[in-house]
């Protein structure tokens, strides 16, 4: 089995001693030394400061039409609760209000109306359902 010659590796060694071999304080080596820690914690800084603003970027406030989407989402829940067909939380029994079950109703359909154009084909067709399955139930409830 033959042997592979290994490289040799190249080391760089810094003398980092406070002291000279004679004993005398090294006070060039202490400059340099506080300015490259200072240049250092100024490079640090710096890019802390563009990792900061790259976050702020990208943490930007949300689109009015994702928030209308969210908003849509709690409104029918809201009204399934006031329909009676869902539970409330803490409820053990459904409780039927549908006259506020309308007014969320209506506000969630006056919502999908004002975003549908912005939004894509699969998100439409979703929000669309949900009105559907919202007005559908309530006629039954009503009944």
């Amino acid at each position: 089995m033959a042997t592979e010659p290994e490289e040799e590796k190249a080391y760089e060694v810094k003398d980092k001693r406070r002291v000279n071999p004679d004993g005398t304080l090294r006070e060039n080596q202490e400059a340099q030394s506080k300015e490259q820690n200072s240049e250092s914690q100024q490079n640090t800084q710096a890019a802390g400061a563009q990792t900061t603003q790259e976050q702020a970027e990208q943490m930007s406030l949300p689109k009015v039409y994702d928030l209308i989407q969210f908003m849509v989402g709690m409104l029918a829940e809201q009204a399934w609760v006031r329909m009676g067909i869902r539970l409330a939380p803490g409820q053990k029994e459904p409780e039927k209000d549908l006259v506020q079950a309308k007014v969320a109703i209506d506000t969630i359909v006056f919502m999908v109306d004002r975003i549908a154009q912005y939004l894509d084909d699969n998100d439409r067709r979703t929000l669309r359902a949900l009105v559907s399955d919202l007005q559908i139930n309530f006629v039954k409830q009503s009944g």
